[in-house]
Formats: structure tokens, sequence, C-alpha cells
């Protein structure tokens, strides 16, 4: 069994199911970085890129969610306590009144 990498190959050792000494890429190398061979899924480039955008991804969802829950926490303070006839009284005024008095701490 070699397990030496090809230096004409992608520099990547790769691991399926049940392989615990891996393998090396057998895809077409594309792309050199820093004299290393790699294939386009494998280019430290391209894996950092699509880091950064999975990041920016998750850091949007992480926000909207937070604004979410922000909104339902003011609702929830700004209907405490009310009864079914004074809960159709509520406005979007009085929601915004609550949003104000949690981001201030109040």
């Amino acid at each position: 069994m070699n397990r030496e990498l090809n230096p004409q190959g992608c520099q990547t050792r790769i691991y399926g199911n049940r392989d615990c000494f891996g393998h090396q890429c057998p895809k077409k190398p594309t792309v050199t970085r820093d004299g290393e061979l790699y294939c386009k899924i494998h280019d430290p480039e391209y894996i950092k890129q699509k880091k950064t955008e999975q990041r920016a991804k998750w850091d949007k969802e992480d926000e909207e969610r937070h604004q979410l829950n922000t909104l339902v926490m003011a609702r929830k303070k700004a209907t405490q306590g009310l009864t079914l006839t004074e809960l159709s009284k509520v406005t979007p005024d009085l929601i915004r009144q609550a949003i104000k008095e949690a981001e201030t701490g109040a």
C-alpha cells in the first residue's frame, strides 16, 4: 500500500468511510499554492472564501434571529398583564415604546 502522495496530483489527503490512512485526492490539479498542487475543491484560497461566505451568512441569520427575539420580548412586555379587551387595543406605538425601554434598559 503506497501512502506517499503523487507529486503530480492534488496534494490533499482525503478520508472516506473506514479509511484510517486516507488516500490522495484523485482530481486533476488546477492551482498551485506555495509550490503545492491542488484541485479546485481543495484550493486553500477557495476553502477560505467559502468559509468567509458561510460565516457572513450565519452572522446575518444570527442578527435576524436576534431582531426577531427582541420584537417578541418587546411584544410580551408590552402586553404583559392585559386583559383580552385591552389586548385588542394594543397599538404598534405601544410595542415601539416597549422596544425603546428594552434597548435603554429601563
